[in-house]
């Protein structure tokens, strides 16, 4: 997967669709990527809900490569 590539996740029953904005290797191995969701908004709800509930916050910025399938 390279930037400019569409790719699609899943979290807690919300199936989101984004692009890869950059990638980066690191030492551990695993590849991460920054992606670009088209409407965040039910993802931000559901992330804040989470945080007022159980105070973790699961926000990311980045992605590791087995966390987005290309579409």
């Amino acid at each position: 997967m390279e930037p400019g590539d569409n790719v699609w996740n899943a979290w807690h029953g919300i199936l989101r669709f984004g692009t890869i904005t950059s990638r980066r290797k690191d030492d551990d191995g695993w590849t991460y990527f920054k992606v670009n969701w088209g409407n965040k908004k039910s993802y931000l709800d559901r992330l804040r809900n989470h945080k007022i509930l159980c105070g973790d916050d699961h926000t990311l910025e980045e992605y590791r490569a087995d966390q987005i399938h290309p579409t």
